[in-house]
């Protein structure tokens, strides 16, 4: 159906057909097409509640999935951190056994080849045995020294442990600022307790908000005050400006 055959037809379309239409006029660019589907859109009249508690709902619910979504990102990666702390052991016991053989086999290596210098036939001695003999009959000196190696390896978890640390923190406080901010927000704006509101919401928000306030604890971290300020004053925005619809 070409445009002009389409005009004719206007009155006739669905709210889906119109919905898809406009979408595929804004998609193109096409603003004239755009809004000649929106000024044929029948005109319907409606009754609902007052829109002062209609519209309370859907900016309370709005905001809260906002600050929810805000809050879990931080939750998500020092959950991630926690993963981390937890493998890193064993990651350490794989560079150790790395380091262990990286040492052997240079010894190994430097054997043969001194051996082959000295015009010697098959394996020097102390190699004939299979890689799990040989390292249980290693010599004091060279198991001392691969100790001093795999020291040296454990020395390079301290920083990545430090920095795990850190991270964990900064997230924490940045959660907890969030958190703290929406807290404020519903007992000044709406005399409401947020975590009553969560629950009220959905239950997992609001469980997750208190494992944000127990980790907190936990760290003794406190929430950064120019960013509740800062996220306190777009919650506040979005509040007046839901309200302002129904009036």
């Amino acid at each position: 159906m070409n445009k002009k055959g389409l005009h004719r037809h206007y009155d006739r379309l669905t709210p889906e057909e119109r919905f898809r239409l406009d979408d595929m006029a804004m998609a193109r660019d096409d603003a004239a097409e755009s809004e000649r589907l929106t000024n044929t859109c029948p005109r319907r009249n409606y009754i609902m509640n007052d829109w002062g508690f209609v519209g309370r709902w859907v900016a309370a619910r709005e905001l809260a999935m906002l600050a929810y979504i805000d809050f879990r990102k931080c939750l998500d990666k020092i959950q991630m951190i926690e993963a981390f702390r937890v493998a890193l052991p064993y990651f350490r016991t794989v560079w150790e056994n790395d380091t262990f053989w990286a040492y052997f086999d240079g010894h190994e290596a430097g054997s043969r080849h001194a051996w082959a210098k000295a015009g010697k036939e098959g394996d020097p001695p102390g190699y004939e045995e299979d890689e799990d003999e040989r390292a249980e009959g290693m010599d004091p000196a060279t198991e001392e020294d691969v100790s001093k190696a795999a020291d040296k390896v454990a020395e390079v978890e301290k920083p990545i442990t430090r920095a795990l640390d850190r991270v964990e923190r900064e997230m924490t406080c940045e959660g907890l600022s969030v958190w703290k901010a929406f807290v404020g927000f519903c007992k000044e704006e709406m005399a409401l307790d947020a975590s009553q509101l969560l629950s009220a919401l959905a239950l997992e928000v609001a469980e997750r908000a208190k494992t944000l306030e127990e980790l907190a604890a936990r760290l003794e971290v406190e929430p950064d005050a120019d960013d509740v300020e800062s996220y306190r004053e777009l919650l506040d925005q979005a509040w007046r400006q839901a309200l302002a619809k129904g009036t």
